[in-house]
């Protein structure tokens, strides 16, 4: 079908935003659709959407809305800030790297600020076996070596602040998410168990596909999308979860129709 076709080229986790009528209906009334630029080459660490059906003022609101939730879920608090938001929206629409605009929050004084106190016992106890499964990708949990390493990593993390604890996991997922760099395949057979996972916690993550936990699901979306969506989609989640296991109180999603063309 003409209208599957067209929605397929779009980032699975974000179709649901959108509510097209069809991708034939200029045609249908006998009005000629305007001529769309070829696009330029996307670099592989950008946050750059894979669809074509969007306009530069639609991406930009995008890049906003991704921006905005980045800030909220690094910082855990609310942002109204839209200078901020609009200049790291800046940098995304001119393919800079999704992991950049991540350093730039959490390498910032506003971050730093947060690197306070002792993480929450629960929240250590995450962060811990989630770094040993990060050690040893293809041993059960309950192997020796990774329940070594997972203990490890408790001991060291016991008197940590929540907010070090959830930079310290976001420098690991994407120090391995570069290595699957250049291979697809290979990073959504990467990225897909992580994503099934970590969905399986029962955390809200501010959007329904993201609570898929099917695996083939994710691998399909990592197939599709730039390395930078990925990587988010993995931060996305790591934040989220320590947030909600240090205490840190959930904020409420952006609503779709003020950030993406949904409301249009």
């Amino acid at each position: 079908m003409k209208r599957a076709g067209c929605l397929r080229a779009l980032p699975l986790f974000f179709l649901f935003f959108f509510a097209f009528s069809g991708c034939d209906q200029l045609a249908n009334l006998g009005i000629k659709a305007p001529a769309t630029k070829k696009p330029a080459a996307v670099r592989e660490t950008s946050a750059e959407p894979t669809g074509k059906l969007l306009t530069a003022g639609d991406r930009f609101n995008f890049y906003r809305w991704l921006v905005k939730e980045m800030q909220e879920q690094i910082l855990g608090r609310a942002t109204t800030d839209n200078a901020k938001i609009n200049n790291w929206a800046g940098v995304l629409a001119q393919a800079g790297s999704l992991e950049g605009v991540y350093h730039g929050i959490v390498l910032s004084t506003d971050y730093n600020d947060l690197e306070k106190g002792r993480a929450d016992l629960k929240a250590v106890r995450f962060f811990a076996s989630e770094m040993a499964a990060l050690d040893f990708p293809l041993l059960p949990e309950t192997d020796a070596k990774v329940v070594a390493a997972t203990q490890g990593y408790a001991q060291t993390a016991m008197t940590t602040p929540l907010f070090t604890l959830k930079r310290l996991l976001g420098e690991r997922i994407l120090e391995e998410s570069v290595k699957q760099k250049g291979d697809a395949e290979r990073l959504a057979n990467w990225y897909a168990p992580l994503a099934a996972k970590w969905s399986r916690v029962g955390i809200p993550l501010g959007a329904e596909q993201r609570a898929r936990t099917d695996e083939a699901f994710h691998f399909r979306w990592a197939t599709e999308n730039n390395l930078g969506l990925v990587q988010w989609e993995l931060l996305n989640r790591a934040h989220r979860i320590l947030n909600a296991l240090g205490g840190v109180p959930a904020i409420a999603a952006s609503a779709p129709a003020a950030a993406t063309p949904a409301g249009k």
